[in-house]
């Protein structure tokens, strides 16, 4: 199990093809979500569903700060709402997500 987690090398395209979603991102790579909890936590410190936030922010960011719409930026992203995506982003950076850029 573990060699197989190691052998991955893009994490981030990984995370975005799941869908930003730790349950999907344990299925592509062939492991339970406990496995993959384990492994995160022992390499990254943090767990996958914590890591995958973090990412999805940070992308979510990007997004903005390129001046994507709030709606294409939250479907881009794997919100299956638009308000969804307003509330964790304001929560995770403290401004809103149309007063970026």
């Amino acid at each position: 199990m573990r060699s197989r987690l190691n052998r991955i090398t893009d994490w981030e395209n990984l995370a975005e093809a799941s869908r930003y979603s730790t349950r999907e991102l344990a299925k592509r790579c062939n492991v339970t979500s406990r496995q993959l909890e384990r492994y995160f936590l022992g390499t990254k410190g943090m767990p996958p569903r914590q890591w995958l936030t973090e990412l999805r922010q940070r992308r979510a960011l990007e997004l903005m700060a390129a001046h994507s719409s709030v709606k294409a930026a939250a479907w881009r992203l794997g919100y299956r709402q638009a308000a969804h995506f307003s509330r964790e982003f304001k929560r995770y950076h403290g401004v809103c997500a149309t007063e970026i850029g």
